[in-house]
């Protein structure tokens, strides 16, 4: 219940501080071949991901209610409507992050998706976070990096993104299980 009283304040003010602030922010970014990183996605939007972006999934990292509470918000079924696959990775705004396990399953569906030819659209509410911690993660894994120069590369392309400690504290956590799984431990 007390978790979704945060909600609509917190979209409001990056909306709002989107709108004041001098160098406005792109609602996504694409990070690489295969991820786009943003925020929540809204209806209108669905045509141009799939047409501009080469949308053919989505990991969505907000949790159910968000995506209910938000008036004209993408959810599952309307992705799939367009289809468009959906992998929901649910994590708690602000201080939420996903188990290693969540993690790596999402990542081989990221892979699947890629294989195909297609890219994933990975959001959480306003893309600075939890969707943040795992193109990190999925970074780190595609491409052999660690997680500080993962999650630089990221804020390149996407300045507003920011890890809290229990993001970093995951993202290091799956560098020690990549690092183990390849014998570099």
């Amino acid at each position: 219940m007390f978790e979704g009283l945060l909600l609509y304040p917190t979209l409001g003010f990056n909306l709002l501080r989107n709108y004041l602030q001098p160098v406005k922010w792109a609602w996504y970014n694409r990070i690489d071949d295969v991820i786009v990183l943003g925020a929540l996605p809204f209806r209108s939007m669905i045509k141009e991901l799939i047409e501009k972006e080469n949308i053919g999934a989505v990991v969505c990292c907000t949790e159910e209610y968000e995506m209910q509470a938000v008036w004209k918000a993408v959810d599952e079924k309307n992705w799939r409507k367009h289809g468009v696959e959906f992998y929901s990775l649910p994590m708690v705004d602000f201080v939420g992050t996903a188990s290693r396990m969540s993690i790596s399953k999402a990542i081989k569906f990221v892979d699947e998706i890629a294989q195909r030819g297609k890219s994933v659209y990975v959001h959480c509410k306003a893309g600075r976070t939890r969707s943040a911690m795992f193109a990190t993660c999925y970074l780190m894994r595609k491409n052999g990096w660690y997680p500080n120069v993962a999650f630089e590369y990221i804020k390149v392309k996407r300045p507003q993104v920011v890890l809290g400690n229990a993001q970093w504290r995951t993202v290091n956590e799956y560098q020690r299980y990549l690092d183990h799984k390849t014998g570099l431990a």
